[in-house]
């Protein structure tokens, strides 16, 4: 019994190094460097403790939502494409949180950044629902896209039909990148371009956060898929 025991604790451990020797390998370039993103095809999962379902193994899942709202991740399929689906539900209530919203995040650092920053970020994205604001203080009611966040400047990347647009609020920057609902789509993002275009400093380390959500003002049911996430060089 021991020996069983032994082996029952031990073999999530075994699968988790396989799984990151096994991303690890398939994402090398052609010059042998090391990944920057983990996972980026969301293809393995892990228990999330929070919501008793699944997700994306190493990437850090973070949730803030009232009392009835919801928020998830699943690994959905949408038009025959496997997928990581970001689930809200957005009840509408007064309560303490203005947002129902999840984030799926993973940190870089040091080398890592120089290289995003002379890369290109490609994204597959199925966006489900329209970018709404507040008609006065462009404030966002709701969202889906990628969230740059690098402690002291935040760059939301908002995919959403509708023309490309670019205003700022505060040390918050939104970009509006014009993207057909309900239909897949690579989106490209230059991210030395946006900082530059900002008069922003590169920063030593940032987050790359997958983001969706809804506020009190726009109530009801949201989602957005993704397929990949992948760094080109320029």
């Amino acid at each position: 019994m021991t020996l069983k025991r032994t082996l029952v604790s031990v073999l999530p451990l075994i699968l988790a190094l396989l799984v990151v020797t096994t991303s690890f390998y398939q994402s090398l370039g052609e010059n042998g460097t090391y990944p920057m993103i983990l996972n980026p095809k969301f293809k393995y999962l892990t228990r999330d403790q929070v919501t008793g379902g699944y997700k994306p193994f190493l990437w850090e899942v973070t949730y803030t939502k009232g009392p009835k709202d919801y928020a998830y991740t699943h690994r959905d399929t949408v038009e025959g494409l496997e997928c990581l689906g970001l689930h809200v539900y957005q009840d509408g209530a007064n309560d303490s949180y203005n947002w129902a919203s999840i984030h799926v995040k993973q940190v870089l650092r040091g080398e890592s950044i120089s290289r995003l920053f002379e890369s290109i970020i490609e994204i597959w994205v199925y966006p489900n629902f329209s970018f709404a604001r507040d008609p006065m203080s462009n404030e966002p009611w709701n969202v889906f896209g990628l969230e740059i966040n690098d402690g002291r400047n935040m760059v939301w990347l908002i995919f959403s039909e509708g023309p490309d647009e670019v205003y700022q609020l505060r040390n918050h920057r939104i970009i509006i990148v014009s993207t057909p609902l309900k239909h897949w789509a690579k989106r490209q993002i230059d991210l030395d371009k946006i900082y530059s275009d900002a008069n922003w400093e590169r920063p030593e380390d940032l987050s790359l956060i997958l983001i969706c959500g809804a506020t009190k003002m726009v109530s009801g049911k949201y989602s957005g898929y993704i397929k990949e996430i992948r760094i080109e060089k320029k």
